[in-house]
């Protein structure tokens, strides 16, 4: 499950409306000062041990900055230059790596998986490059599976892990669905080590990272001594820890990269200009991928490609044990917004994101989703029932596919429980849009907490039962 938020309806929304017009009039200092006040807040509020953020207009630095502490333990200050784990952000630049040999003639999107990975089953004669960039492969991601955790504790080599999925079916027929897939990104990996004539991580340091003077940004190596690493941190029953170890040979070029927020706005700068990839390479890297049956999807090569307030939102968030990462970018504006934490459970960086850059552009601030008539009110009851569960961490199998309940038991453990408990009861939830999709009906709610807004998207297949469940922070 993904995690989105939203806001209240008439003279609130004016009052917000106001109070961000009154932002954008401020003084770039008085302007950064309220960001900072706004950052600092939300730490308190989502228990964030150390945030650094880098706001940037146009390809220049506008802000870069560390709050909080990048060590506990050793009260160590973050800073901009205090190296993360960014966990899915990574898929940037796997998918740009990927598109740089298919510049060069050394690969094809529409190549299939077999023909750069050996050792894959029959199941995947299908699969193209295309697929794993789209997550439209059908190939089961091995973060689902339901001793995922368990596994990463101990290094797994490549060979093993496409032999572990190798010996599952497919989940759908490859782009007939979207569904959220590291398998792919780790295959994407071995594509860009055979094509490219050597490892992943050297690829990436050649082609991308020296290139653009990323000096602290490289695939992690658990052993390296990296200098100001920041110590990642989870939370259990309210109580800072040490996160849980986790070998980086399964995130792989799925989520292995660390980095800066000064080094992610060098590679933003890169994306406007054609330093690592032509136009055409770059426009398909940002074009929603169109299924099977003509239908689209909010996703590219390794970025979501969406709206905020109509206006394009290419972004990415990430997640991996002790961190927490999203950079989001609105090229219509201009601006981009990088936020990384060193927590996992209960730190919403999408949600930060998205407050700064309403902060510097009215016009990107959440508006509230007005309700709509309730007219199966039993399917509110049921999915105000699953949140209240969630927020315990239960699981009821029974309303689910067999598929997402074990992916929800997965994210459960990953922090979700976490998230919703430190959001207190839930106080309220209100139907924002109702839609039919196929043989699905699509449900938008709006879940009211104390000091925060979601917004959950359900999908209910024609069994009735839960077949899509997100849930985002504003």
């Amino acid at each position: 499950m993904a995690v989105r938020v939203d806001r209240l309806h008439h003279f609130a929304v004016a009052a917000v409306a106001l109070l961000l017009l009154a932002y954008s009039s401020l003084a770039p200092a008085a302007r950064a000062d309220a960001v900072d006040d706004y950052i600092q807040a939300e730490m308190k509020k989502q228990n964030i041990p150390g945030l650094s953020l880098a706001v940037v207009k146009d390809g220049k630095v506008v802000k870069a900055q560390g709050y909080g502490l990048a060590n506990v333990e050793l009260r160590v200050p973050a800073t901009a230059d205090t190296v993360y784990e960014i966990g899915s952000v990574t898929k940037q630049f796997t998918a740009a790596a990927i598109l740089m040999l298919v510049e060069q003639g050394k690969v094809g999107l529409d190549d299939t998986v077999g023909k750069y990975v050996e050792g894959t089953p029959d199941a995947w004669k299908a699969v193209t490059v295309r697929h794993l960039l789209t997550h439209t492969s059908g190939i089961k991601s091995y973060t689902g599976l339901p001793d995922f955790r368990k596994r990463t504790v101990l290094p797994t080599t490549k060979e093993e892990l496409v032999r572990l999925m190798a010996g599952h079916p497919l989940e759908f027929a490859p782009g007939a669905k979207w569904a959220y897939n590291n398998t792919g990104y780790f295959l994407l990996g071995l594509v860009i080590e055979k094509a490219g004539g050597k490892p992943y991580a050297d690829f990436l340091r050649e082609h991308i990272f020296t290139p653009l003077g990323m000096t602290s940004t490289r695939v992690n190596d658990e052993s390296a001594v990296i200098a100001n690493r920041a110590s990642g941190y989870s939370r259990d029953k309210g109580a800072l820890r040490n996160a849980d170890a986790i070998s980086m040979t399964w995130p792989y070029a799925a989520g292995a990269i660390v980095s800066t927020v000064t080094d992610l706005a060098k590679w933003d700068a890169a994306l406007n200009t054609e330093r690592l990839l032509k136009k055409g390479s770059r426009d398909a890297m940002w074009t929603r991928v169109k299924l099977n049956d003509g239908k689209e999807s909010d996703y590219g090569f390794g970025w979501s490609v969406g709206q905020v307030r109509g206006r394009r939102n290419l972004s990415h968030g990430g997640g991996i044990p002790g961190f927490s990462a999203f950079l989001s970018r609105f090229p219509e504006d201009g601006w981009t917004v990088v936020v990384l934490t060193n927590q996992d459970s209960g730190a919403n960086p999408g949600a930060i994101a998205r407050g700064v850059a309403g902060r510097y552009v009215a016009a990107l601030a959440p508006v509230a989703a007005a309700p709509i008539e309730d007219k199966e009110p039993q399917v509110t009851a049921l999915v105000k029932s699953v949140y209240e569960q969630a927020a315990r961490g239960k699981v009821d199998a029974a309303r689910f596919t067999p598929e997402l309940a074990q992916i929800g038991e997965a994210q459960l453990k990953q922090g979700l429980k976490e998230f919703l408990q430190n959001l207190g009861p839930l106080q309220s939830i209100a139907l924002v849009e109702r839609r039919d999709e196929g043989d699905n009906r699509l449900y938008r709610y709006r879940l009211a907490y104390k000091d925060a807004a979601l917004l959950t998207l359900c999908t209910l297949n024609k069994e009735g039962k839960i077949a899509g469940l997100s849930v985002q922070p504003e």
